[in-house]
């Protein structure tokens, strides 16, 4: 089977929606090498897929890289995210690499896939897997994308997450809230600050409503939603894992909206500042509210939830 190395996008929501196109991939016969940022890693335990972390420290990274790519024969790699320094990576690791032509890379790769039209991020990787394939003279093995990433948990995740479950003893039915998104989007706040007002809603419909915060979230996350039961952090495999498992996922447009559609949770993705269009989680569950320049009211929250509830009986 043919080794192909994949670098993937650095922030979480990015690599969940590179799934689909990394299936199709294996698809196609390559067992993949994926390069990323450490915490990415622990959202393909469940996949038989090498994972080798980068630190940010070029230098080290290319010489942990080329070793890597010298017990390979001729390496092959895709880049998934759009950057110079992702070809940088891989030139001078030693790999063949094709990507995307942007950034003023294409004298960097093997093979410089044209820029989409406009799309949603899910089907811009997968797009790039696609046209990479049919570039080295493979055809894909199958051309339809669905609306489901199908997420592999790992079995020691799953088990992670009923152990932490039994342990704080989280209710049978859950949402879990996810009240704070970091960074701007265009400068703006990324998250939607009336979190706390549907604690009372939720517990109303006998839902208990809890945070597994990030550990830098922790202090943020509870002057968020203060009402809310808030636990210790747990590690991004397990909270995924406790997402598959929950009555309902409510959260801004957030790294924590795309492992809620990973998984396939209901959910109710919240927006004011982001493009729907393009980074709204891939999930035939999810039901968005709000539109880019303006937030929800409350009241909007609350008819999302009871039909997202009511869709998922």
């Amino acid at each position: 089977m043919a080794i192909l190395f994949v670098r993937l996008p650095n922030h979480i929501g990015d690599a969940v929606m590179t799934m689909p196109a990394l299936n199709l991939l294996e698809a196609a016969g390559f067992q993949l090498y994926l390069v990323g940022k450490p915490f990415v890693g622990q959202l393909f335990e469940g996949t038989n897929r090498r994972f080798d972390p980068i630190e940010g420290n070029l230098l080290d990274d290319i010489k942990r890289i080329r070793e890597l790519a010298a017990t390979v024969e001729r390496p092959r790699g895709l880049l998934m995210p759009n950057s110079l320094g992702s070809a940088l990576l891989f030139k001078m690791a030693g790999i063949s690499c094709t990507g995307l032509a942007t950034d003023g890379r294409s004298l960097l790769l093997e093979h410089a896939i044209p820029e989409p039209p406009r799309m949603h991020e899910v089907e811009r990787f997968w797009y790039v897997a696609y046209e990479a394939l049919k570039s080295w003279g493979i055809k894909p093995p199958y051309s339809k994308l669905t609306k489901r990433i199908n997420m592999k948990l790992a079995k020691r995740n799953e088990a992670g997450a009923r152990n932490l479950a039994q342990k704080i003893h989280l209710p049978s039915r859950y949402a879990i809230l996810a009240p704070i998104a970091k960074g701007r989007h265009e400068g703006k706040e990324k998250y939607w600050k009336h979190f706390n007002e549907l604690v009372k809603p939720l517990r109303d419909r006998g839902i208990e409503p809890v945070v597994f915060p990030a550990a830098d979230e922790a202090e943020v996350s509870r002057l968020a939603a203060p009402d809310a039961t808030i636990y210790e952090p747990t590690s991004l495999g397990n909270f995924a894992a406790l997402c598959s498992k929950a009555a309902i996922v409510i959260a801004n447009d957030s790294g924590v909206s795309h492992i809620a559609a990973a998984v396939g949770a209901p959910q109710v993705t919240i927006v004011g500042v982001t493009d729907i269009d393009r980074t709204s989680p891939w999930n035939d569950k999810n039901i968005i509210v709000g539109r880019k320049g303006r937030w929800p009211e409350v009241d909007e929250v609350i008819t999302a939830i009871d039909d997202c509830l009511k869709a998922n009986r």
